[in-house]
């Protein structure tokens, strides 16, 4: 009797380990949100650095001032040069946010129309680069 007894006692406990499998195996609730909470780590670092870009392009917006006052055919030349080479990092910038999340994608998009007019060399830059300046701290506030 005791022999029978052992038998099904370790038949039992053999059929439950092999049915239960090793908690690491099983993809469980924790993995998954550790992996949204990562993909939100690193969409929130991509934000930071894309305001901190936008923010060094509308900081030479403002320091373009100086080629929009140049007079003559030079300083219109020296001027749509600054303007091509900053628009070329604008695109880029703009090329990134469209990678992102839709709730930091349309908060920071329409930033990039006021940064391409910011870096202008039209008479009214400086005045779109303060707008610029304010959406993109608006943007910080909403998104931190």
């Amino acid at each position: 009797m005791m022999k029978l007894y052992t038998s099904i006692l370790f038949a039992a406990l053999l059929f439950i380990s092999c049915s239960v499998q090793p908690q690491a195996n099983q993809p469980g609730a924790a993995n998954i949100a550790n992996t949204e909470k990562n993909k939100q780590t690193a969409a929130k670092n991509e934000v930071t650095e894309i305001t901190r870009i936008a923010q060094k392009i509308e900081q030479h917006g403002r320091a373009m001032d100086s080629y929009r006052a140049m007079p003559g055919a030079d300083g219109s030349r020296n001027c749509a040069a600054v303007m091509d080479d900053e628009r070329k990092q604008i695109a880029n910038l703009e090329a990134r946010i469209k990678n992102l999340p839709e709730n930091y994608n349309a908060r920071l998009m329409p930033i990039i129309g006021e940064l391409n007019e910011c870096v202008s060399c039209a008479d009214k830059a400086i005045e779109i680069c303060k707008k610029a300046r304010a959406s993109i701290n608006q943007a910080i506030k909403e998104i931190y």
